[in-house]
C-alpha cells in the first residue's frame, strides 16, 4: 500500500524546495505614527498631535508624539 518510490521522491523534493522558498522570521519595518494617522484616517479615525507648547495640536507632525489623540472624525 505504500508509495512508488519516484513518487515518494518526488513528493519529498516538492516539499523541501517550498519549505525552503520562505523565511522563518519575517521581516518589518516600524511606521511612523504619522504614517499610521494617515491609514486611520481611511477608516473614519482621525488622529492629532498635542505635544506642541501650551498643549496645542497639529495634524500633522515630524517625529514621535507623545500625546496621539486618535478619535472617530465625526468626534473631532
Amino acid at each position: 500500500m505504500g508509495l512508488p518510490k519516484p513518487l515518494l521522491l518526488l513528493l519529498l523534493l516538492i516539499t523541501i524546495v517550498s519549505t525552503s522558498q520562505k523565511p522563518i522570521v519575517t521581516e518589518a519595518r516600524p511606521l511612523s505614527q504619522q504614517r499610521f494617522s494617515e491609514i486611520f484616517s481611511t477608516l473614519g479615525v482621525a488622529c492629532k498631535c498635542c505635544d506642541g507648547e501650551k498643549g496645542e495640536c497639529t495634524s500633522t507632525w515630524t517625529g514621535s508624539c507623545s500625546k496621539l489623540q486618535c478619535l472617530p472624525w465625526k468626534l473631532n
